[in-house]
C-alpha cells in the first residue's frame, strides 16, 4: 500500500502544480496547501478500501431463521462513495430488506451490522449508484440465499450538486430487488411503508 500511496501523492502533487498553472493566484505554499497531496492520497485509498474486500469479509457469520418469515429491513445506512466519472464523492442512505427463505433447510439471518457493513464495503469503491444498489442487492443473495431482497439508495451526487448542473437539492434514487420482492407487488409496498411511514 506505501508504493501505491507515493505514486499517488505524487500524481496529486501535479495535479495541484497544474491548477498553480491555470489560477497564479492558487498558493503552493499556503501551510494548508503543502501536504495536501500526501492527504489526499489518503483519503482516495479510504474512499476506495472496498476494492480489497469481499462479501465473505462482512457476511463471516448467519444463523438459522427460526423459521422467520417476515421482512428483516434495516433503514437509513448511511454510506459515502465516489462516483467513477468525476471522482467526487456522492452521499446517502441505503435501504436494505430480505426476506428470509424458511422452504430451506439452511434458511439464514444475518446480524444487523452485518447488513451496514455490506453497505459500506459496496460504497467504497468508484461506481455508479446504480451498480452500487444491484451489487448489495446480488452480495445478500449470495450470501444469505434469501426468498427475496430488497435495497433502494438514495444519493445526493457532488458532479452534480457542486458542479455542472449545480442542483444542490437533488436526489437520486435507485433501487435493485429480487425473488418475492419482484414477484409480490404488495411486499414490495409493505418495503416502500416501512422506509417511508
Amino acid at each position: 500500500m506505501f508504493e501505491a500511496h507515493k505514486l499517488m501523492a505524487s500524481g496529486y502533487k501535479t495535479v495541484l502544480q497544474a491548477l498553480k498553472m491555470a489560477y497564479p493566484a492558487f498558493d503552493l505554499n499556503d501551510p494548508n496547501i503543502t501536504d495536501s497531496h500526501n492527504r489526499m492520497a489518503r483519503a482516495l485509498l479510504e474512499m476506495c478500501s472496498g476494492l480489497g474486500a469481499t462479501n465473505g469479509d462482512t457476511v463471516n457469520a448467519t444463523f438459522p431463521s427460526e423459521k422467520y418469515n417476515e421482512v428483516i429491513l434495516l433503514k437509513d445506512i448511511d454510506f459515502t462513495s465516489l462516483c467513477a466519472h468525476h471522482f467526487i464523492p456522492f452521499t446517502g442512505v441505503a435501504h436494505v430488506a430480505y426476506l428470509p427463505d424458511v422452504t430451506q433447510q439452511d434458511g439464514r439471518v444475518v446480524g444487523l451490522s452485518k447488513l451496514a457493513r455490506i453497505v459500506d464495503v459496496h460504497a467504497q469503491r468508484p461506481q455508479l449508484q446504480e451498480r452500487m444498489c444491484y451489487s448489495i442487492m446480488e452480495a445478500l443473495k449470495s450470501e444469505l440465499r434469501p426468498a427475496g431482497v430488497m435495497v433502494v439508495v438514495q444519493a445526493a451526487h457532488g458532479c452534480l450538486t457542486c458542479r455542472g448542473a449545480r442542483k444542490a437539492n437533488a436526489i437520486m434514487l435507485t433501487s435493485a430487488l429480487d425473488g418475492k420482492f419482484k414477484e409480490d407487488p404488495k411486499l414490495r409496498q409493505e418495503f416502500l411503508a416501512l422506509i417511508h411511514p
